[in-house]
């Protein structure tokens, strides 16, 4: 008789584990769709691209005040390299002009 109780014991604490099993289940299916959700990821995307960029320029700005003249030489350098050909042109007219003076 005691060995048909324990069984019957054990029947009902597997029901119950089953049973929370298959709540977590569903709880944590609910949670997967939710989190899965095109709106959802965009959100996280967004907010994890917002925390790289925040983190990147701290990381920036830090070793812009530890080095400012290496910092103003890379600046003044891609400045040239953006403005080249506007200077070029700038140069050359300015030589155009100098070589051939009009006469009034």
């Amino acid at each position: 008789m005691t060995s048909n109780n324990d069984d019957i014991f054990n029947l009902r604490n597997l029901a119950m584990e089953r049973r929370q099993a298959r709540e977590k289940l569903k709880d944590n299916a609910t949670e997967t769709r939710e989190r899965f959700r095109p709106s959802n990821l965009v959100e996280e995307a967004k907010d994890r691209a917002l925390d790289q960029v925040l983190k990147t320029g701290k990381t920036a700005l830090v070793g812009v005040k530890a080095h400012p003249g290496i910092t103003a030489t890379v600046a003044a350098t891609a400045t040239l390299i953006a403005l080249r050909k506007p200077l070029a042109k700038l140069i050359t007219d300015h030589k155009a002009t100098n070589d051939n003076p009009t006469e009034e």
